[in-house]
């Protein structure tokens, strides 16, 4: 059986034309829905298995606990009690094909 992670609350929030959702160098800070993907390496927009087209970017998910001073939600990262920190400050992309119904996910760190 799977690990139960500790629950976290996302307050939605409309960003305004003109701006950006995430500061990309902001670690631990960099989830958000819709948009552009703030890639950590390059970019990796996967396309749907049945149609073949790009699939449409839905979110991504930062590593919301990495121990940065700026980060609220931070861990000591060498307290061993960090659950979403993804490889070295990863991000996991979700994608989602709205034909046919298909998700895929990309995971990248840095």
């Amino acid at each position: 059986m799977s690990e139960k992670l500790r629950e976290y609350r996302i307050k939605f929030e409309r960003v305004p034309q003109g701006e950006q959702a995430v500061d990309p160098d902001a670690l631990g800070l960099r989830s958000k829905l819709g948009g552009e993907p703030t890639w950590d390496q390059f970019d990796e927009t996967p396309k749907c298995p049945l149609c073949e087209e790009a699939m449409s970017f839905v979110g991504q998910i930062d590593s919301i606990e990495h121990d940065s001073k700026d980060n609220p939600n931070r861990i000591d990262c060498l307290s061993s009690e960090q659950q979403f920190m993804f490889g070295d400050v990863g991000i996991i992309y979700i994608f989602f094909c709205f034909s046919c119904c298909q998700v895929k996910t990309v995971f990248q760190c840095g």
